[in-house]
């Protein structure tokens, strides 16, 4: 979310509070003062539907894929460090 919402400001689209899912990654919001989903700014979808997200990286897990553990071992420490087996790879 944080490389789309640097592409919306480069784009010159303010987008003052966090982006968000609204019950499908096809339907990206933003939220009121109050807290609720509500549309992005004119303009906005044509940067989504270019938005091509790069994978997100965390050097931790390079140390994890050095030490002579077992695969089933990384993948848990990974999870633990960033959230999902991948580790950000």
């Amino acid at each position: 979310m944080a490389q789309l919402e640097q592409e919306l400001k480069d784009a010159g689209i303010s987008v003052p509070r966090a982006l968000g899912y609204l019950g499908s990654t096809d339907t990206v919001h933003t939220y009121t003062a109050a807290g609720e989903p509500t549309a992005l700014p004119d303009g906005a979808a044509s940067v989504i539907a270019a938005h091509d997200p790069q994978p997100i990286t965390d050097p931790r897990t390079d140390v994890i894929d050095a030490m002579d553990i077992s695969d089933g071992d990384k993948a848990k420490l990974k999870t633990l460090i960033t959230g999902h087996a991948r580790g950000g790879h």
